[in-house]
């Protein structure tokens, strides 16, 4: 077996995860991963019901995910690829199956992203769409929809020398002191065009694997991963980018409408049922009274981030932000 962390969790894997460097044994693990047979782990499954069915749909015209949900409360994840997931109702156990060509780093990617969000949903863990940046001040958190640019200001601040925490998958975790962030893995994850307006040429960073264009920036070997939790210093929202050249903008939110900002920013909220929202409701009702959340608005231009990306992780304006409303 193989042994990892993230999100907090110790894994023990059958076959090898890319993307998660290997630990040494723990006494006690959090998360099996395993290779599976599917046809035996339907039947373990039971009567399933749909849980989910994807509004996007590849050329090949099956949708990209559907999700089930089994009467034995096992879960079941398949791709459009053929890829399938199987988790069992305690979220101790996940068994992955792939097919040619595709590799256990194409699994991979599912299982880091909406697999492993999933089970932490399960386990009474609430996640942010997010990247996190470690400072002197605790975790800078840029939360926001696809596209909007999160895993592009994370890896602006990892070439800065600011170590990352997370990419796309933040867990946070609640204490009588404070709200935490916990890392996710250290593969910050972005598509060739960014890595040509950061690095100059998209084959600066290698393809995340032989059949995804996607690029990765391997935070570990740069030694820009924060492996370890850090408390939230402030939550910045990312708006729609700026026509203007150079805008820049910030607002701190008021806690309603930094709520309703975070509600629609957490991660894997189309798979939740009434109980996993009222948690998620209520941990965040707590969490916009505890740390401040901005709202901030980029120019289109990725060599902006050089400039304002110090501004936002600057000490004096992490403090600022929890002082006043804009």
């Amino acid at each position: 077996m193989l042994h990892y962390t993230a999100c907090g969790l110790t894994i023990a894997s059958d076959v090898e995860i890319p993307g998660l460097p290997a630990v040494e044994r723990p006494c006690v693990s959090d998360l099996l991963v395993s290779i599976g047979d599917h046809a035996a782990a339907r039947l373990a499954v039971g009567a399933e019901r749909v849980r989910y069915v994807s509004s996007d749909v590849p050329p090949c015209g099956e949708p990209q995910l559907r999700v089930w949900t089994g009467s034995t409360g096992a879960h079941r994840f398949r791709y459009s690829d053929g890829t399938e997931f199987i988790v069992n109702a305690q979220a101790t156990s996940v068994s992955l199956t792939w097919e040619p060509p595709l590799t256990a780093g194409d699994a991979a990617v599912y299982l880091l992203g909406p697999v492993l969000g999933f089970i932490m949903r399960l386990r009474g863990v609430v996640s942010l769409h997010a990247s996190a940046v470690a400072t002197d001040r605790g975790a800078v958190v840029f939360v926001g929809e696809a596209g909007c640019g999160k895993s592009t200001t994370a890896a602006a601040c990892a070439t800065l020398g600011y170590p990352v925490l997370s990419d796309d998958l933040l867990p946070i975790r609640e204490t009588p002191e404070t709200f935490w962030a916990h890392p996710s893995h250290p593969r910050l994850t972005v598509w060739p065009d960014t890595v040509r307006g950061l690095f100059g040429a998209a084959d600066q960073l290698p393809a995340l694997t032989p059949t995804y264009d996607k690029r990765y920036l391997d935070l570990q070997a740069r030694r820009h991963f924060r492996d370890s939790p850090l408390p939230i210093a402030v939550i910045h929202v990312i708006g729609a980018r700026h026509e203007r050249p150079h805008a820049f903008g910030v607002k701190t939110l008021r806690p309603t409408a930094a709520l309703m900002s975070l509600v629609s920013n957490t991660y894997g909220n189309y798979l939740l049922d009434s109980s996993m929202r009222a948690l998620e409701f209520d941990v965040l009702s707590r969490l916009v009274h505890r740390v401040p959340v901005r709202e901030i608005t980029f120019a289109d231009d990725i060599a902006q981030l050089f400039e304002c990306c110090p501004r936002l992780l600057d000490s004096e304006t992490i403090i600022a932000a929890g002082q006043s409303y804009e």
